[in-house]
């Protein structure tokens, strides 16, 4: 007996469109198949990082050091410049106390002049006439953070930071100190200026890998600070293994 193929509307034969439907379906099975085991494999091997970020600036040695005014008065003249390099004998700045008496103030450590106060502003006895970076000493880098996740933090905690200064977006460093209490805008202000604004959060400072260059202080950075490492998996579940 002579079977009569049956064609399709479009001249196929029905055997051939049904061979093809099944092979893209097992192709399809396969794909999903690979995809499935991918995404599993990455779950439970994989690694997500839990940061806290920050941003700040990079400092040398203990950082800016200020120089204070040994009476109360009003600073009548600014002797130097921003940038400009002075020794523990450079006259800074001239103050007049309340009897129009004029005192001379002089540096307190050689290095860069970051900043001054105006003329005319009335300063207290160990206000701030001016900051001056030392520039000696290892390169760190101070990071303001939020109080929501400073329980987080610890020292020791590795950090990559981002920026726009010469280097700065290749450097790494660990956690040495986290401040339990906001950092105060009054104590940081005279130093830093508007470079560094505390508004209401807590300072974190950090060793950073890394050799310090000129001018490096006051380089603004952000940070990313590691606090955990756990499986896609485990971060799924709320669950548990941190490194």
């Amino acid at each position: 007996m002579t079977m009569t193929a049956v064609e399709a509307p479009g001249g196929e034969r029905i055997d051939q469109l049904v061979s093809t439907v099944r092979t893209k379906a097992w192709l399809a099975a396969v794909a999903l198949i690979l995809v499935a085991a991918c995404a599993a494999s990455w779950a439970w091997f994989g690694q997500v990082r839990d940061v806290v970020t920050g941003t700040g600036v990079l400092v040398v040695g203990g950082g800016p050091v200020p120089v204070t005014a040994s009476v109360s008065g009003s600073l009548a003249e600014v002797l130097v410049r921003p940038g400009q390099e002075v020794t523990p004998t450079t006259p800074l700045a001239v103050l007049a106390d309340a009897r129009g008496r004029r005192h001379v103030v002089t540096g307190t450590a050689s290095g860069r002049v970051l900043r001054t106060a105006a003329p005319g502003t009335p300063l207290a006895a160990g206000g701030a006439v001016a900051a001056v970076d030392p520039a000696a000493g290892p390169l760190r880098a101070l990071l303001l953070v939020g109080r929501e996740r400073l329980g987080a933090l610890a020292p020791g905690q590795p950090v990559a930071f981002a920026g726009d200064g010469a280097g700065a977006g290749a450097l790494r460093g660990r956690v040495s100190a986290v401040d339990p209490y906001p950092a105060s805008g009054e104590l940081l202000r005279p130093l830093f200026g508007e470079a560094l604004r505390a508004d209401g959060r807590y300072l974190v400072t950090v060793d950073v890998d890394g050799q310090a260059w000129p001018g490096a202080t006051l380089t603004p950075v952000s940070g990313e600070i590691t606090v955990a490492v756990v499986r896609p998996v485990d971060a799924l579940f709320n669950g548990g293994r941190r490194g």
